[in-house]
């Protein structure tokens, strides 16, 4: 496989659509985190030009059941470019991998926009993300990108004492990782997917530099992290846990203003927030640093054993 994708991601980086999860880097990444997983990324040949399709599948019960991700974990994912002329390698590949014993999952990408008209079989699910297109200078960001309550939120909690800094221990990755198992029993318990520790130990180690962690402390004590992914002018807050005794502090804020400052003095184009699993709080949170609410789609095809189970499942919870 690998040699077959050799090339990949210069491809990508022609296009500013590509993302970080497009990339052979999130690819090993992933292989290393999760050894059950099967890369079957692919290129698409069209009209003389070429497109990049992520796609790796995640088995279960002995590979009884199966489901293609463009990207996994329901990441960004669909071919890079998505538009070659005419086609629209989206629903092109949406056709071809929605269908047969596979099931398929696959999110789009708001950095190629416009949704597409599903094929026969596929369900479409609307989301949204907000992204911030980053200013020239962190100045313009502070007076117009922030609201006034945010800019005042920024100041007490400076004052207050918390801290930002950038870390990556082992030691450090397994707190802020405490952090997402203890919040299970808050959010109702265990959720369908749980991430492991090994995907962000994974995301540090392999990812080139491009991913980092950014530490909130207070009292030279972490009460809380961010995985941030930065390529190909993207910036994405991957991932953010927080320690929940420590909630008055509001980490996130001054989380959220550092990493948008470097990302501004970087030069980088945008930063993405990732989905908010439609929650109001979350969404007018992101509001409040700038995020522009961006309509994404999650298109779903489930093959017949796994409509079985998904039956069998409903009648277990209604017996």
């Amino acid at each position: 496989m690998t040699g077959r994708l050799e090339g990949w991601d210069q491809h990508l980086a022609r296009f500013t659509e590509a993302t970080f999860y497009h990339s052979r880097l999130w690819a090993r990444i992933l292989l290393a985190a999760y050894p059950g997983l099967e890369d079957e990324s692919r290129w698409i040949d069209s009209a003389g030009a070429r497109a990049a399709l992520p796609v790796q599948t995640w088995k279960r019960l002995g590979g009884l059941l199966a489901t293609r991700h463009s990207s996994f974990p329901f990441l960004y994912g669909g071919p890079v470019p998505r538009r070659i002329g005419e086609q629209d390698l989206l629903a092109e590949s949406l056709a071809d991998l929605g269908r047969g014993r596979r099931s398929l999952v696959c999110v789009s990408n708001p950095f190629a926009a416009g949704t597409c008209e599903p094929p026969a079989g596929i369900t479409v699910i609307a989301e949204a993300t907000h992204l911030l297109h980053l200013p020239t200078s962190y100045a313009e960001f502070w007076e117009k990108g922030l609201t006034t309550a945010k800019r005042n939120d920024v100041r007490r909690l400076t004052k207050k004492g918390v801290t930002i800094r950038l870390g990556g221990s082992s030691e450090e990755i397994a707190t802020v990782y405490s952090f997402y198992r203890r919040s299970f029993g808050r959010w109702g318990g265990r959720p369908g997917h749980v991430y492991p520790e090994a995907l962000y130990r994974a995301m540090i180690e392999l990812g080139e530099g491009n991913v980092r962690l950014y530490l909130a402390e207070y009292e030279e004590r972490i009460i809380g992290g961010t995985f941030v992914v930065r390529w190909n002018g993207h910036v994405h807050y991957h991932a953010g846990y927080f320690d929940h005794e420590a909630r008055a502090l509001r980490p996130n804020v001054l989380l959220q203003e550092r990493i948008i400052r470097d990302a501004i003095e970087e030069g980088q184009r945008d930063y993405d927030f990732l989905p908010s699993g439609g929650n109001p709080g979350v969404e007018e949170f992101k509001e409040s640093f700038g995020g522009k609410r961006t309509v994404i789609a999650r298109y779903l095809y489930r093959a017949p054993l796994h409509r079985i189970v998904d039956s069998l499942r409903r009648r277990e919870r209604t017996s």
